[in-house]
């Protein structure tokens, strides 16, 4: 039996960030499967090639009810990832049902330490859920897409947790649209989970400020290098979530859509991931030289803040 069993949904655009992300995975978790929704046939078939370990490979056709497919017609795709998020996971659970831990992971995650120790905080809880933790700059944000970040929701395979993921697959089937409605309280597939502490038993929301940090929080903290670790004040950086970073070219990238990234946390954070990215794409290119999907060029991506490799 596994420990964890992680899920993720993958379009061609995302394949390169979702490269990296099981990279750093497969470094830092030492008891893993990583089940993959491929929502492109391009997708699917050059993952197929690369043959990672502990990875297991899903086609939409194998999991698309009428249900589904009757939302896949409502909504853009990039809408359709997000509903299939929660879908895919309770999927997973229902499927592959032998592991202590599951959770859902987005593709633009770097791991730098061990996810173990998000699950170690409360072991017996049945979901687990990250608080956007939003700095100043972002604290409207909360009213916008709400109190916790869906780029991460984690469980155990109990009957509290099926419940609360078949509820949260049901809703996104039914409503999931990329607009911020502070009516409906609805931002995709995000804002359905904030009444689940209300509504459900042992819902743990997570206390490392190191799992799930990103551009609308890392502001709050201190980073800092130690022996080789990255540290959020005096917490290990679990792992970032890179919102807002867009890919030009094998070289060239956009860190954020929004404000420019200080120093430090450009050498420490954004660093790696870009040399990590630029060594994927150029072994990628070399294998297959037609695939350029996830590169959106000079002419699409902002220029808040670029940064071109040496």
């Amino acid at each position: 039996m596994n420990k964890f069993h992680f899920t993720t949904v993958v379009s061609n655009d995302y394949l390169f960030k979702l490269s990296a992300m099981y990279t750093s995975l497969d470094a830092h978790c030492r008891d893993f499967h990583l089940f993959i929704l491929c929502a492109n046939a391009e997708a699917h078939a050059i993952l197929a090639h690369m043959a990672w370990k502990n990875v297991t490979l899903v086609t939409l056709s194998e999991i698309e009810d009428l249900e589904l497919l009757q939302a896949k017609s409502n909504r853009t795709f990039h809408e359709y990832c997000w509903t299939l998020k929660p879908a895919f996971l309770h999927y997973i659970l229902k499927k592959y049902p032998a592991a202590h831990y599951f959770a859902h992971l987005d593709g633009d995650f770097l791991f730098f330490s061990n996810p173990e120790q998000i699950f170690a905080e409360n072991p017996t809880a049945s979901l687990f859920l990250t608080d956007h933790h939003n700095s100043a700059r972002f604290m409207h944000y909360y009213d916008l897409t709400g109190k916790y970040n869906t780029g991460f929701v984690g469980c155990r395979n109990d009957a509290i947790a099926l419940a609360a993921i078949e509820r949260w697959t049901n809703q996104c089937i039914a409503h999931c649209k990329a607009e911020m409605d502070t009516v409906r309280k609805s931002c995709g597939d995000q804002r359905y989970v904030e009444d689940w502490p209300d509504k459900y038993k042992n819902v743990h929301t997570v206390n490392a400020i190191g799992a799930n940090t990103a551009m609308w929080n890392i502001e709050r903290y201190k980073v800092s290098n130690r022996e080789g670790q990255v540290y959020l004040n005096e917490e290990k950086l679990i792992f970032y979530h890179f919102s807002g970073f867009s890919i030009i070219s094998p070289n060239e990238f956009n860190l954020n859509w929004y404000y420019p990234i200080d120093d430090v946390t450009v050498q420490l954070i954004y660093l790696p991931y870009m040399c990590l990215l630029s060594g994927i794409m150029q072994h990628y290119q070399m294998i297959f030289p037609w695939f350029k999907a996830g590169m959106l060029g000079s002419k699409h991506a902002p220029n808040m803040h670029y940064y071109r490799l040496n």
